[in-house]
């Protein structure tokens, strides 16, 4: 197997890790999953609450998922980064993958310090630990959360259409086109000013 082989298949199984945290994020956001935990703390009105008792998870897996999300944007050498990735795999779609890339890059530093000093590594003192929440100071969450759908939607359109070639799965390659030129007309108006 190829380094190059190698690496790409380590990609997929963090691109698959991270599909699986958004929609653990994404079932607790919507209800559709709601946590027992803490419930034996909590008085008899606050368990029949779930948005007191979503809310201590709900920000754990936000944690969680802004974090992961950064492990697969990383733009040091040694770092598996999703979008290079990409590019070495699909260079004919390099203006999409530019433009999911342009979307992340405002924030991208940002989040390392999320990921670095919340979400994964931590920090021993406050003051130290507060330079991560600068994240949240300059953007907002849905700036965030459109960039993480994007750059997913991006992955999974390109899995799409690999199999597509192989002449796998119902997706067929004028689907796949559609898909990967709308999401990078989304990511584009959003660099460029326009929420879609």
């Amino acid at each position: 197997m190829t380094k190059q082989l190698e690496t790409f298949g380590i990609f997929v199984d963090r691109f698959m890790n991270f599909m699986n945290i958004w929609t653990i994020y994404s079932d607790l956001l919507s209800g559709h999953y709601v946590p027992s935990v803490g419930k034996a703390l909590r008085t008899p009105q606050e368990v029949e609450d779930t948005t007191a008792r979503q809310w201590p998870v709900n920000f754990t897996m936000m944690f969680l998922l802004y974090g992961y999300f950064y492990s697969l944007v990383e733009d040091s050498e040694d770092a598996v980064n999703g979008f290079r990735l990409w590019r070495e795999r699909h260079p004919d779609e390099k203006a999409a993958i530019d433009a999911v890339e342009a979307q992340v890059a405002p924030f991208r530093e940002r989040l390392r310090l999320f990921r670095n000093r919340l979400a994964f590594h931590g920090s021993q003192s406050r003051s130290h630990e507060s330079r991560g929440f600068e994240l949240f100071k300059e953007h907002s969450g849905n700036e965030v959360l459109d960039a993480i759908k994007n750059f997913k939607s991006l992955g999974a359109a390109l899995f799409a259409k690999e199999n597509a070639g192989q002449g796998i799965g119902p997706t067929t390659s004028e689907m796949v086109r559609q898909w990967i030129d709308r999401l990078a007309d989304r990511a584009r108006a959003v660099v460029g000013g326009v929420r879609p």
